[in-house]
């Protein structure tokens, strides 16, 4: 089980959406421009936030493998690999790729998000995994 992200927070929509299989993300909605991370503010044209169901795949365009866990709830998952991953759906995002072994991370791979429950029944966590 993950550490629960915090809840009310601007992001709570995506987050909520998680644990229900979803992808969501903010865009602006008079632009349509992704607004990662999502802000609460009034965008400067006067758009708000506005959420939307994405598709879920990406590529990864920076990582790092983790060796030693700051917080002791990652401990057991050590090591694991943190990457920045360019969402097919315009947006750069940060979560961990799961499910392989962290050597054979690569920048330009291909992933597919993947959604795991939270310590907190409400909210779920997207991560990703490698295809194929």
């Amino acid at each position: 089980m993950y550490s629960a992200p915090r809840n009310g927070r601007e992001a709570t929509p995506h987050w909520q959406a998680a644990r229900q299989g979803i992808l969501r993300l903010p865009f602006n909605s008079v632009t349509g421009a992704p607004a990662w991370p999502p802000s609460s503010a009034p965008t400067n044209d006067g758009g708000t936030i506005e959420w939307r169901d994405c598709p879920t795949g990406g590529t990864i365009v920076s990582f790092s493998i983790v060796r030693r866990p700051v917080q002791p709830e990652w401990q057991d998952k050590a090591p694991y690999v943190v990457a920045l991953i360019d969402l097919d759906a315009g947006i750069r995002m940060l979560s961990n790729i799961v499910d392989c072994d962290p050597e054979t991370v690569a920048i330009g791979a291909r992933v597919q998000c993947q959604f795991v429950e939270t310590t907190d029944p409400e909210l779920g966590l997207p991560v990703f995994r490698l295809e194929g």
